[in-house]
């Protein structure tokens, strides 16, 4: 019965094992984030826009989900400005190790995803003041010219501690007036304990089967 209980626990927490012996990963998505700009925002979009989920299915925040093509609604793009920065504030401190980011695409306001970042540094901060470059991070977004459920671009890194991430956006893809993207979300990894706690009920799996 103890067995029982430990393993539903370890269920409930979203953690998934593949075998004995493996590590233990969690995809996590970090909720609550919020966003904001030095670009302003133009076409009546909204920056908050690139983190609620609004323009993937269902309106729901997800890593891996597909975009519709973007409008005012869905996406954001700068107010007759075509480089700045954009910060996502975390909410928390957390443990991340990779983003899912869905470009400016084939929806405009450019044709073919023209307005879409290129060029980018990927900075994160502990306070929100001090910033740092992403060791791994990318330095180019993909442009993307089709405007039907369109898959994120996902990035991976060492796990880096930050309450804060900042896109320098230095260029697009070949629009005059402004830059935008669609979305950015961001995967959490399981705290030290957590990754303890789970090697402890692998273990303790392995044995129930052994005695078998």
């Amino acid at each position: 019965m103890k067995m029982q209980r430990l393993v539903v626990l370890v269920a409930s927490t979203s953690f998934f094992w593949v075998a004995f012996g493996f590590t233990y990963v969690q995809a996590d998505i970090i909720l609550g984030v919020s966003a904001s700009s030095d670009m302003g925002s133009g076409f009546g979009t909204d920056i908050q826009n690139t983190v609620n989920g609004v323009g993937l299915p269902g309106g729901i925040p997800d890593l891996n989900a597909p975009h519709d093509g973007t409008a005012p609604d869905n996406s954001w793009v700068g107010d007759f400005m075509t480089t700045g920065t954009v910060t996502f504030d975390l909410g928390g401190l957390f443990l991340v190790d990779s983003f899912s980011f869905w470009n400016q695409n084939g929806g405009g306001p450019g044709a073919d995803g023209i307005t879409g970042i290129r060029d980018v540094l990927v900075e994160t901060s502990t306070d929100g003041s001090n910033f740092f470059a992403l060791v791994g991070g990318p330095t180019l977004f993909a442009q993307v010219p089709g405007d039907v459920a369109l898959p994120p671009e996902i990035f991976n890194f060492a796990p880096n501690l930050a309450t804060h991430f900042r896109l320098n956006i230095q260029s697009n893809w070949g629009d005059p007036d402004q830059t935008g993207f669609a979305e950015m979300q961001f995967n959490n990894v399981p705290e030290p304990s957590s990754l303890a706690l789970a090697a402890v009920v692998s273990l303790l799996i392995a044995s129930r089967r052994r005695r078998r």
